[in-house]
């Protein structure tokens, strides 16, 4: 298996014509004709995952955040640096994968045990979250412990609007990741968004509640996607455990 046959496969579960016009996905350190033999998955390329990479042999990583954003002037990042000295490659799905069918937003449905009714907005205007509901209404205090105790997140922020805790809940939007660009759709259709990275003033401004989990708690979820999807086709993969994540270490620490 080469590069190309793992990146032409992920292109077809994640098009990088569903990426924002401002995001780099794709192939970003690499030759498309080096084989492929073992694949580590992770939210980001930080030193403790190539580091990782390194001591186990693998050729390649596959993260969700882009390493590489801008264009390079020069090349003095260690990360970087280390990464091609090892040969190992690096192929990024980000906003594709956001937008995707069976991605970032339809995980995080699933570890919610979300039924999804329909997308929140245009994928193509950056409007990528869902509407989903359980089967039967619940409080707003009992959503909030379930997402916290099903995503692992060490803490939730929760804004209630102004409405009591044990007010029951139908339409909950949801988006993976910073969601503040979807609030407003939110608002619009549904009665709780849940995400994650939600600024000072949009808490402030919202008229609906929102629960905070956290851009880690929320995406993490969907690494498991993209193993399920290089399994398919006989990639052997691992998702790099949450606890050698940097954030993660850190919000232990706090």
């Amino acid at each position: 298996m080469t590069i190309a046959s793992v990146l032409e496969h992920l292109e077809r579960y994640a098009p990088l014509s569903l990426a924002q016009s401002w995001d780099n996905v794709g192939l970003l350190i690499g030759d498309l004709k080096r084989p492929v033999n073992k694949v580590l998955i992770s939210l980001d390329v930080t030193p403790n995952a190539l580091a990782y990479a390194i001591e186990n042999d693998f050729d390649l990583i596959l993260s969700h955040h882009p390493l590489i954003f801008r264009p390079l002037s020069s090349i003095t990042n260690p990360v970087i640096l280390n990464m091609i000295e090892a040969r190992i490659s690096l192929i990024s799905m980000h906003t594709n994968f956001d937008a995707a069918l069976g991605g970032v937003n339809h995980a995080l449905a699933d570890a919610l045990e979300l039924q999804v009714q329909d997308s929140l907005g245009d994928p193509e205007a950056g409007d990528i979250g869902l509407i989903c509901s359980y089967p039967s209404p619940r409080s707003l205090d009992e959503i909030a412990s379930f997402v916290k105790e099903s995503l692992q997140a060490p803490a939730v922020k929760l804004w209630t609007a102004g409405l009591d805790r044990d007010v029951l809940i139908k339409r909950i939007a949801i988006c993976g990741g910073a969601g503040g660009s979807v609030l407003a759709n939110a608002s619009k259709y549904t009665d709780l968004l849940i995400t994650g990275d939600i600024s000072y003033h949009s808490f402030l401004d919202s008229g609906i509640p929102i629960i905070d989990a956290g851009h880690f708690a929320t995406e993490y979820p969907a690494l498991s996607a993209l193993q399920q999807s290089l399994s398919s086709i006989g990639v052997k993969s691992q998702i790099l455990d949450s606890n050698l994540h940097e954030w993660k270490l850190w919000m232990q620490y706090l």
